[in-house]
């Protein structure tokens, strides 16, 4: 869960109370918790409410609006992958692993990841889908996105360091097979259409092989 923070003015109004800090932060758990399994658009501020057994009405003594909130959590969930994403890749074992492993344990970050927060997700493609390209960067659903960038270029910096995988050739097929993950993780988070559901552990295995056959990468004693 996050840690408390102070939100946006804009967005959120500033708790002046413990108690009322309490609450914002229940308040953003309770979010986090019912967009794990559900559309952002099938949650409403009354679900939100009474998850924590609040009204309706102390919700927008916190909030300014759904939209609002909507903006403060998808904030708060790219400052968390961005968190894990700079953790698992600094983290000591990876100098160590082997590129199948290393494969293996991003992908399951990755994935993690998407089913922790499928309804931000879900609901942060679909705002930016209809938005023209050149508005997309002023999205509430940007910071998102931005981490998903920011994360290709960590994958592809994290495999340039290993034998063979400097070149621009190399980079482009890091760059696609990057691509081939989100690609087919948004989509399950969209529609979950199977038959692999997003919460199978059978679709890590599947990822694994996929991308493992791409990239010409060998599981351990090939």
């Amino acid at each position: 869960m996050p840690t408390e923070t102070e939100l946006p003015h804009e967005l959120a109004a500033p708790p002046r109370q413990q108690r009322s800090r309490d609450r914002q932060q229940a308040l953003i758990e309770a979010g986090l918790r019912l967009t794990e399994g559900r559309d952002w658009a099938d949650v409403t501020v009354g679900d939100i409410a009474q998850a924590i057994d609040c009204s309706v009405g102390t919700f927008y003594t916190r909030f300014r609006s759904k939209d609002a909130y909507f903006e403060v959590l998808v904030a708060l969930v790219a400052d968390l992958l961005r968190q894990r994403g700079g953790a698992f890749f600094a983290a000591p074992e990876r100098a160590g692993e082997s590129e199948h492993a290393f494969l293996r344990n991003w992908i399951a970050l990755v994935v993690r990841s998407f089913s922790k927060h499928r309804g931000l997700y879900a609901a942060a493609v679909l705002e930016l889908r209809r938005r023209p390209p050149a508005a997309r960067e002023t999205s509430p659903s940007w910071p998102l996105a931005r981490s998903r960038i920011e994360g290709c270029k960590h994958f592809v910096a994290a495999m340039a360091r290993r034998p063979g995988w400097g070149t621009a050739a190399a980079r482009k097929r890091l760059e696609f097979a990057h691509q081939m993950l989100y690609g087919v993780l948004i989509n399950a988070a969209l529609t979950d259409p199977g038959p692999l559901k997003l919460g199978a552990p059978a679709l890590q295995v599947e990822l694994l092989a996929a991308l493992s056959a791409y990239l010409n990468v060998k599981a351990e004693g090939n």
